[in-house]
């Protein structure tokens, strides 16, 4: 009679051991936001702007050059006795000026995504490393990155961006809302 009760019992002890042992503690967090919260992202940020400021200032001379490309086409075209080889010349010029333009602008565009790749690629790892450590610390198997909307559904109690923040000694910034004042609402016309 023992026997029958516990052989059911073993086996349910079993399975909650085995069930138990292969749990895993799934955390999430906002990455991207931890990211931006960073002091070296600032930093990074202004390098980043004075960067694309260089590289905008040489798209204003393509632009400059070609303004007054046309200038002098017009001019030239307005002469009683226009040269044509002129009016000619200056047309392949600003041709030419404006397929520079292009290629420099799609050349910068691949300039500024490789800038932002290099600034942000040490506080990424920072930011990583304290992620690992966060997660082994309060025991978590994986950890999701949800700032990029693939997240279907995340329990709150496991969110390891304060943990986070925390551990890089981020504090975040007080909210800059103005209180409303409070007092009678405006009633509807009718």
């Amino acid at each position: 009679m023992y026997q029958s009760i516990i052989k059911p019992v073993l086996i349910a002890a079993t399975f909650l051991f085995i069930n138990q042992s292969f749990s895993q503690k799934i955390g999430h967090l906002n990455f991207q936001e931890i990211i931006t919260a960073m002091p070296e992202y600032k930093v990074a940020s202004n390098e980043y702007e004075l960067y694309q400021a260089a590289l905008e200032d040489e798209l204003k001379n393509y632009q400059a050059e070609y303004v007054a490309t046309e200038k002098k086409l017009e001019v030239e075209s307005k002469k009683a006795q226009p040269s044509q080889i002129r009016l000619k010349s200056l047309q392949q010029q600003m041709m030419t000026i404006q397929q520079d333009y292009q290629e420099y602008a799609q050349s910068m565009e691949d300039s500024l995504k490789a800038k932002m790749a290099e600034l942000v690629a040490p506080i990424k790892k920072k930011v990583e490393a304290a992620v690992g450590e966060v997660a082994k610390e309060l025991g978590y198997s994986h950890v999701i990155d949800n700032s990029y909307g693939t997240l279907l559904y995340a329990d709150e109690q496991f969110n390891l961006d304060k943990a986070v923040k925390d551990k890089l000694n981020i504090k975040d910034k007080p909210s800059s809302m103005v209180p409303k004042t409070v007092g009678p609402r405006p009633t509807p016309n009718r």
